[in-house]
């Protein structure tokens, strides 16, 4: 058996009910058709309409030569296209491939390259950047363009490739659950993207378990601004509120303030996002604009412990979760433990397992609470990814995942990430966790962000390097960091030797901070620097 046929006879996911994602979306036309599913701008969809939109779309897919197995990729902002596109594609059985919108040539080429799309949807403009036209270039040889919003650019008007089959129901069976439905590529903190299979099984899978998870139900407005191009906004925005039969409300782009507004118009209870999400909900000028937010998923990127503690001060029941694009959430949803809510990454989901191995010698397996690689494996863990070289690099032969996080499994079932294998610090001999410093660094008031990193150093191995953004109106020095930790009760050997302010850190899509561009930085600086 090969990994992967390991991990499903162990989870049993062979035996999930519904497993296709059109399943629950048909029923939710005719048990609930009048029921809002989508709000964006000013823009509302019934399920009634959202299905019969998506079906028209899928028959012009099939009109256009699309076939099951065919890559449909797009890159467009969060919006009723997004929707439909991804839909109207696992209708069929394609394989949607959402592509991420600040994405450009470099990171598209490879994309397009490797997933060879037989269609491409993309914004004719999207802040003042000509999609579309990049893709023709990019894709248009081998691929049909279409355009959605603009200027055609040498593509098809999403209009015109619409239009003659609006009322028509696509002629195609159901896809196959285990087929691939969707490929995502990473965008990951260190080196080139991924390209993430999975299939409907995992998906509704996964949307079942974070449904159960965090007690949420039909009734519960969801509020969605992460992308619906990144693994976070495509499953709870995609996947989880077609499952679960509620309203999802979009918006594109991210302010605190519009953010509120529409929680507020909503009446949003439920929502997931990364941490500078839940950061700018917080201010305290907005309290009366998310009183009805009593959920918040927290993930993607490090949480504070004190962020959560503050959310729920505030009455907002705040989580953290871990996940990644392979294993789109391994653990949260705690809801009898406050503490752990802030301190851990919360407990991992009943169908899913999880085991912390030696970081030398994974046949090892750790006893609670000693610190090693974290390894998972559920039912909605990946299929694998595009370059199926990578595959065995990712399963151990026994079929577990290798998540490539550093953490803690305690005795209660509770995950706590500690840092990735990259972001150890070794310093004469001594592995450092980056994420335990700075969870006490974050905690000065003299501190908005910051990245604790490791830069090669002759006499130490590495040294330790603070990059900070300041908060607004604060210059922290080296000797007030160093104060603080001390008075934390931190052992000195993990002190910070150097600090860099910053007025920003570099960040991916997902709000995670790209410690690879800053280490590439500071070692661009050490070569510059006089002897």
């Amino acid at each position: 058996m090969t990994p992967r046929e390991i991990m499903r006879a162990a989870t049993g996911a062979a035996n999930e009910a519904a497993p296709l994602l059109w399943t629950h979306l048909r029923r939710a036309a005719e048990e609930a058709g009048g029921r809002t599913a989508v709000v964006h701008g000013a823009a509302r969809l019934s399920y009634a309409d959202l299905a019969a939109r998506a079906e028209a779309l899928a028959a012009a897919l099939l009109a256009a030569g699309v076939k099951a197995g065919d890559v449909v990729s797009y890159q467009l902002p969060n919006g009723i296209e997004a929707i439909l596109v991804a839909l109207a594609a696992l209708r069929i059985g394609a394989v949607a491939n959402p592509v991420i919108p600040i994405y450009r040539r470099k990171e598209v080429s490879f994309i397009v390259g490797q997933a060879r799309p037989a269609i491409v949807f993309a914004s004719a403009s999207y802040r003042g950047f000509a999609h579309a036209r990049m893709m023709v270039e990019l894709a248009g040889k081998s691929a049909t363009v279409v355009s959605c919003g603009g200027p055609r650019d040498g593509a098809v008007a999403l209009e015109d490739f619409l239009s003659p089959h609006l009322g028509s129901h696509a002629a195609a069976p159901d896809a196959h659950p285990d087929a691939d439905a969707l490929l995502l590529y990473t965008s990951g903190t260190e080196g080139d993207p991924k390209g993430v299979r999975h299939s409907q099984r995992n998906l509704v899978f996964e949307a079942r378990s974070v449904i159960a998870a965090t007690d949420v139900s039909a009734d519960d407005p969801i509020f969605i601004a992460s992308p619906l191009t990144h693994i976070t906004g495509f499953m709870y925005g995609s996947i989880l509120s077609v499952v679960l039969r509620t309203r999802l409300c979009l918006m594109d782009g991210w302010t605190a303030e519009a953010a509120a507004d529409m929680i507020h118009a909503e009446g949003c209870t439920w929502t997931a996002g990364a941490t500078p999400f839940l950061q700018g909900l917080l201010d305290p000028r907005l309290a009366g604009r998310i009183a009805t937010l009593k959920k918040f998923r927290c993930g993607g990127a490090d949480v504070p412990p004190k962020l959560i503690r503050e959310a729920q001060a505030r009455g907002m029941r705040a989580m953290r979760t871990y996940g990644c694009s392979e294993h789109p959430t391994i653990s949260g949803g705690v809801s009898d433990d406050p503490e752990k809510a802030a301190t851990t990454d919360g407990r991992v989901h009943p169908a899913n397992a999880v085991r912390i191995v030696d970081l030398d010698d994974e046949t090892v397996v750790l006893p609670h609470g000693r610190v090693g690689e974290i390894q998972s494996r559920g039912p909605e863990v990946f299929l694998g990814y595009r370059d199926s070289r990578l595959d065995a690099k990712a399963f151990t032969p026994d079929g577990w995942l290798r998540t490539g996080d550093i953490g803690t499994l305690d005795a209660d079932g509770y995950v706590t990430v500690v840092g990735r294998r990259k972001d150890i610090i070794i310093r004469k001999g001594e592995n450092i966790s980056a994420k335990e410093v700075e969870d006490l660094v974050i905690e000065m008031p003299e501190i908005a962000q910051v990245a604790i990193v490791g830069v090669p150093d002759v006499e130490r191995g590495e040294m330790m390097v603070a990059v900070c953004v300041p908060a607004p109106g604060a210059a922290p020095t080296l000797a007030a960091l160093t104060a603080h930790l001390d008075r934390a009760g931190l052992a000195r050997q993990k002190f910070p030797e150097r600090l860099e302010l910053v007025a920003e850190l570099p960040m991916n899509a997902a709000g995670k901070i790209r410690k690879v561009d800053i280490r590439r930085q500071l070692a661009a600086e050490t070569e510059k620097a006089p002897a």
